[in-house]
């Protein structure tokens, strides 16, 4: 089984990918469905058309990240390496429980010692169900899209997903 987040070619039955280690039990998430429900369990995370992500590096400073999260009115940035893959990402909730009240110079301390490490990670044409499995288990909000050299392309959320669904159901309804 192909991994959805790395592409890599699993053993079948296997419920993890052993590059990634990704759970490879969505599959029971992708079974026939109607109408709107069949595009939310099997359209992929690209027809929610998520936008660019933004990106910083190890080195920025963790004021200069929250202005920049403040300013784009995002609720995370994608840390990237020299040549532009993903490393890292440091949300509003690391703002939250790992900045507010126990760090006074923000502009002494960088995101690269306190972003998530190794996130999770998607490739834009894995099924919204997966993203949404991944969403609930792990209590994520975001994730990262990437390309096939593990540059990020996009960023799709929560917020996304529930505005998808929503104009899903508009349109059914009328």
């Amino acid at each position: 089984m192909e991994c959805p987040a790395c592409d890599y070619e699993n053993i079948p039955g296997a419920d993890v990918c052993e590059a990634c280690g990704v759970s490879l039990t969505h599959e029971g998430l992708l079974a026939p469905a109607e109408d709107e429900h069949h595009s939310i369990l099997t359209d992929p995370i690209s027809v929610l058309n998520p936008p660019a992500p933004e990106c910083v590096s190890p080195d920025t400073s963790v004021a200069e990240a929250v202005s920049r999260m403040q300013e784009k009115r995002v609720g995370c940035v994608l840390v990237t390496d020299r040549d532009g893959r993903l490393i890292g990402v440091f949300t509003e909730r690391d703002v939250l429980y790992r900045v507010a009240c126990q760090i006074r110079d923000l502009s002494s301390v960088s995101v690269g010692s306190l972003m998530v490490s190794h996130p999770t990670a998607l490739k834009p044409s894995a099924p919204i169900a997966y993203a949404l499995h991944l969403m609930s288990i792990h209590g994520f909000r975001h994730i990262p899209l990437v390309d096939d050299q593990g540059k990020p392309i996009g960023l799709t959320s929560f917020r996304g997903v529930v505005e998808f669904i929503g104009k899903l159901r508009s349109a059914h309804s009328s």
